[in-house]
């Protein structure tokens, strides 16, 4: 008979010889615990139960690559939230988080910070109050404290009752932390000439989309634009503006979405690198056909968090070094 039996017919003797009322209070007691673990990821409780990697003896889901090792300066983060948006911007002075994904990703930019060695945040930007971009920072606020939000302010008639931007908004409010709104020309010094700039909301939107917070990174002689979900009508404003949108790396807008990174404005940026967060098999069909035919059109790189995982974007200033999380397939 094999060991395994053996063993099978062991656990089964000792259930069998086990009083019922012992049977039923383990059973209850594993029923709460694996309750609390799940309401703990969905960010439900007041306290932090520790992660199943934890548990486990695991790595975290991934641990950055980039460290700002050597000359570096500047990192960009952009984090595999599925289907959504989470960025982290790291220099050696300062901290900035760019949106957390939907509500159930929360706990994935927490370990993400963790993993990096990042205890505070000095600004959080939440580009729009869509719940793929905020509705994981609620539970990040909660765990991690944070300097400032930034986040557009809203005509009255746009402003969301949901669920995720009612309980961001609180949660600012009871961890103290001051919310501005954006506004171009708005810019935060992120130490070593690092310095990130608002481009963007410049006026009233009839879609929530077109109110993201629109951002640029400069970093010596490279630079990255943050778009949000911004589609093309907030491009062409842009454009008319006369806003310095030349950049290294963009951020697809929309998730890589045909609504954005229209062909004036793609060529505006001219960018060398397009990053793209999108969920796999997503039901929007995200990036769409046509838009990875125009970065392919300009020779533009492009990085996808549904085949590559978290992406990394290091710069010493002069040069940007790429790290993904796998290997894209």
């Amino acid at each position: 008979m094999s060991r395994r039996k053996n063993g099978v017919q062991i656990v089964q003797r000792l259930i069998d010889r086990m009083p019922t009322w012992l049977f039923l209070t383990v059973a209850a007691l594993v029923m709460v615990f694996f309750t609390l673990m799940t309401m703990s990821e969905m960010g439900w409780l007041p306290f932090d139960m520790p992660g199943w990697s934890d548990l486990l003896g695991m790595e975290g889901p991934y641990r950055p690559a980039i460290q700002l090792d050597g000359e570096q300066i500047a990192a960009v983060h952009m984090i595999d939230v599925g289907q959504g948006d989470g960025i982290l911007i790291q220099t050696r002075e300062k901290t900035v988080l760019i949106d957390a994904g939907e509500r159930d990703q929360g706990q994935t930019i927490y370990d993400y910070l963790r993993s990096a060695g990042i205890k505070r945040l000095d600004l959080v930007i939440a580009t729009h109050p869509h719940a793929d971009h905020i509705g994981g920072l609620a539970q990040v606020l909660e765990q991690v404290p944070a300097g400032e939000i930034l986040m557009p302010q809203l005509a009255d008639s746009m402003v969301p009752t949901t669920a995720v931007f009612r309980r961001l908004l609180e949660t600012a409010e009871k961890q103290n932390i001051p919310v501005t709104a954006a506004g171009p020309g708005l810019s935060y010094d992120l130490g070593e000439g690092v310095l990130l700039t608002v481009l963007s909301p410049a006026g009233d939107y009839q879609d929530l989309n077109d109110y993201s917070v629109v951002c640029r990174l400069d970093s010596g002689e490279t630079s990255f634009l943050f778009t949000g979900d911004a589609e093309k009508e907030v491009e062409e404003d842009l454009i008319d503006l006369g806003a310095d949108l030349r950049a290294d790396v963009l951020k697809a807008g929309h998730h890589g979405s045909s609504t954005s990174s229209s062909e004036a404005f793609l060529n505006a940026v001219s960018p060398k690198i397009a990053a793209i967060s999108c969920g796999a098999d997503n039901d929007y069909g995200h990036p769409h056909q046509e838009v990875l035919a125009s970065f392919s059109q300009r020779d533009i790189s492009v990085y996808r968090t549904d085949l590559a995982g978290s992406v990394v974007f290091a710069t010493d200033g002069k040069e940007i070094t790429v790290q993904t999380e796998r290997e894209a397939g």
